[in-house]
């Protein structure tokens, strides 16, 4: 899915971000929130990340137009010290309460040098690159992990016990585009990934196991009694965030350009068999944000056709026919 298509319309980023702010504003989102949504989702198909692009309006709309989700949610802060943050969703989408929470751990991790943040009683948060890329932004390691609600039982095999629960670090770096690795930790290839490469899966297993840890029972998406009945039948999610101010570690000038050199460097070696060119993580993303944004992004057969049916389903003319 997050392939370039072979076959697919270019179209350009307002265009998509307007008709995607309609739809959901349609669907009983405010204008902040519409805008707010719109401009992640459109984010990611820039980057192209389409999985986590436009291509969830089609998932999303069912859940806020029968109500399993709030389309108008009302995100509050449910506990605060000077390095932490725990955010509400109040039933709504994830990316309210997370945008939340990661701008306001930037703001104490300038003040006390670090912050985590949780969030729980939402949905979906779409990509956990979002709130990383908010810390890069402001001179700052980032880290970003969620998980759905989670229940096992003995029959189910340990190969699926991560889901596909995301995370993301990322740090920055001056000229060259920041180091970003923003990956699911599991996902419907579990079996194969374990036949052809056991070591690499259990740390993909690790990894979404310590999501489910912070991302899902830290932040309150626990299994028993203490989750209580919830108001809205779509919350399944909560996140972990943590921020450190890179400035109270080391002089920002010499690690920008330390990265720089260390990110050019690797750059500069022989691509993998079968690749043109060496990228870093989060290279390819960068420079297809930088061409796309210009070109428009190519939005493949599918993809249109997702979008066509929310636009006659919501009665919402697509502004690039």
């Amino acid at each position: 899915m997050n392939i370039v298509p072979t076959s697919f319309e270019r179209i350009m980023p307002d265009h998509l971000q307007n008709f995607a702010v309609s739809i959901f504003r349609k669907a009983g989102m405010s204008e902040m929130d519409a805008t707010l949504l719109s401009d992640a989702l459109v984010d990611g198909d820039l980057r192209g990340v389409f999985s986590h692009g436009t291509r969830l309006i089609e998932g999303y709309l069912p859940l806020l137009i029968d109500r399993n989700l709030n389309p108008a949610p009302d995100p509050k802060v449910i506990g605060e010290t000077d390095n932490s943050i725990n955010v509400d969703g109040d039933g709504g989408l994830g990316y309210f309460a997370s945008f939340m929470a990661i701008r306001m751990c930037v703001q104490k991790a300038k003040k006390t040098g670090m912050a985590v943040g949780i969030t729980s009683n939402h949905g979906h948060f779409g990509s956990a690159g979002h709130y990383t890329r908010k810390a890069i932004e402001a001179g700052c390691f980032g880290l970003a992990m969620s998980s759905h609600h989670r229940e096992f039982s003995p029959e189910q095999s340990i190969l699926k016990a991560s889901g596909a629960s995301p995370i993301c670090m990322g740090a920055p770096a001056g000229d060259q585009p920041p180091l970003i690795i923003d990956m699911a930790t599991g996902g419907n290839r579990a079996d194969e990934f374990f036949n052809e490469i056991p070591a690499t899966y259990f740390k993909m297993l690790g990894l979404g196991l310590m999501s489910n840890a912070l991302g899902g029972i830290l932040s309150g998406m626990v299994t028993r009694e203490e989750t209580g009945v919830g108001a809205w039948k779509g919350v399944n999610q909560g996140a972990f965030f943590l921020v450190v101010d890179i400035a109270r570690l080391t002089d920002m000038e010499v690690f920008r350009r330390q990265m720089d050199d260390f990110i050019t460097s690797l750059r500069k070696m022989k691509p993998p068999p079968g690749h043109e060119h060496t990228e870093t993580p989060g290279g390819l993303e960068h420079e297809r944000t930088l061409s796309w944004r210009e070109e428009g992004i190519p939005i493949g057969e599918q993809h249109l056709a997702v979008l066509e049916k929310a636009g006659k389903e919501m009665d919402v003319s697509l502004p690039w026919d």
